[in-house]
């Protein structure tokens, strides 16, 4: 082609040539090719070339931006939310960068965004706690961290680090925590939340300001403060304490291992043993054994009797050798809250009791041993029978019981399984039994050991053992 002379009007001299359609498509495709990748060759390489400094900042204007909107989603950014995690995050990412140390700025403020994510994600729902409430009964209420006021709590609500529970006088709440394990709270207590600092054990850890509570570990250990002594319980243990405050805190192992201290002294407890800790003084007292709890033996669990054949029920537990007598509860409730409670006897000599019952529902019982020095043991596991004016339909022709089962909640890789099916049917989760309720509601806490996606079987078999089932699909991700 010509060159083209100076002030020359463009295209003056241009030659026109035909170009088949087909190769017009495939150059555009080439050059669009090439246009791109050298537009992402070219922001990488910028990118690459961003000193740290500059990186720091991006990344703490992007979380800036997305903690504003999670906090306009999520409201309150409660203590231990994934929008006070957030905040928490970027400050540090902010006091990092004004420190010059660009590299942690960086990596905080990413953290910050992946919370404020999650935050967002979960914006509409209850977000997971530190802790949530499994089962309520009567008068519990709740004092949410940095406020003032006790509301009224709600089964399956949220537990973070310096919230307030507290029970009334015939109110009594199951609070599980993430790591498995279960504190039941006794009427007339309060205790707080508290979450373990990173140099710390990751074990659930509370104090309980007065009244009592008992302890379930599971896989991980539990550290229980009072104003007289802490209480270290070792993983697979049960243990309560019985807090009268500013005076004495009584500590009592069960199972396992609970190890007491006040700071002048320290004591290992083992198997059914007790010692008191002064608050004043700081001592503890020395051990005090607890005579075995005795064994239930009829009726079987879950029982059901027919009312129109009779209201007698024949409870029979196992003989303890260093028994005196006998103490015998029959409740209502599953946690025994005193307004509950049917019968209370503490001077059963014998080891039977007859009971005539005339009121529809479902009624829990237990036993405990007492020695000649007054001394009792734990309560006996707990059964339940079940008094009907009509027994539900039994054969193979009769229909299965029906089967609800609200979404899981999830708190790692526990899954709090909630339902309701027939007062009479018998419920299993993953082949593990859930209590039901005179209601028929039911509850469940299973631990999912692997991660990925795994399946929750949910079943309700009746008497005849017609059963629903359902599955639940669930995924676990470690952090």
């Amino acid at each position: 082609m010509p060159k083209r002379k100076s002030g020359q009007p463009v295209g003056s001299d241009i030659d026109w040539f035909v170009i088949p359609i087909h190769r017009i498509r495939q150059g555009a495709i080439v050059f669009a090719i090439a246009l791109v990748a050298g537009g992402v060759g070219y922001f990488l390489y910028s990118r690459s070339r961003r000193s740290p400094e500059d990186k720091a900042r991006t990344e703490i204007a992007n979380a800036t931006q997305l903690l504003t909107r999670a906090t306009a989603a999520s409201g309150t950014a409660r203590p231990g939310s994934s929008v006070a995690q957030a905040r928490d995050s970027l400050q540090s990412a902010e006091a990092a960068f004004a420190g010059r140390r660009f590299d942690q700025a960086f990596r905080d403020a990413v953290e910050s965004q992946s919370y404020a994510r999650r935050a967002l994600g979960g914006a509409g729902t209850e977000e997971t706690g530190d802790a949530s409430f499994i089962s309520i009964e009567g008068d519990v209420s709740l004092q949410s961290a940095g406020r003032s006021t006790f509301e009224p709590a709600r089964q399956r609500q949220s537990l973070f680090d310096g919230d307030f529970v507290k029970t009334g006088r015939n109110g009594s709440a199951e609070i599980m925590f993430a790591d498995g394990t279960l504190y039941t709270l006794r009427p007339g207590s309060l205790f707080e939340v508290h979450r373990p600092s990173l140099t710390e054990s990751a074990g659930s850890q509370v104090k309980i300001v007065s009244g009592v509570i008992n302890v379930y570990t599971a896989g991980s250990t539990s550290k229980v403060s009072t104003d007289a002594a802490t209480a270290d319980v070792d993983r697979d243990s049960r243990a309560a304490l019985d807090v009268e405050k500013g005076e004495k805190t009584e500590i009592t192992n069960f199972r396992g291992k609970t190890t007491v201290s006040t700071g002048r002294q320290t004591v290992v407890l083992s198997e059914r043993e007790r010692v008191a800790a002064g608050a004043k003084t700081g001592e503890i007292s020395a051990k005090v054994a607890l005579p075995e709890a005795p064994e239930p033996l009829l009726p079987a669990d879950n029982r059901i009797y027919d009312l129109k054949t009779g209201d007698q029920v024949d409870l029979r537990w196992a003989a303890v050798p260093v028994a005196a007598r006998y103490r015998l509860q029959i409740s209502r409730s599953r946690l025994f809250v005193p307004d509950a409670i049917e019968v209370d006897l503490d001077h059963r000599t014998e080891t039977y009791a007859v009971v005539k019952v005339s009121r529809e529902g479902a009624y829990f019982w237990r036993v405990a041993t007492i020695d000649k020095s007054g001394v009792s043991s734990d309560w006996s596991a707990v059964r339940r029978f079940k008094m009907l004016a009509e027994l539900p339909k039994a054969g193979a022709n009769a229909p299965p019981p029906p089967l609800q089962v609200s979404p899981p909640q999830q708190m790692g890789n526990l899954f709090l399984v909630f339902g309701k099916t027939d007062p009479g049917a018998t419920v299993t989760v993953n082949g593990e039994t859930a209590d039901v309720d005179a209601d028929g509601s039911f509850r469940k806490t299973v631990t999912v050991d692997r991660d990925g996606y795994a399946m929750l079987i949910v079943k309700a078999a009746d008497a005849s053992g017609n059963e629903t089932v359902k599955k639940i699909r669930v995924f676990v991700e470690s952090m």
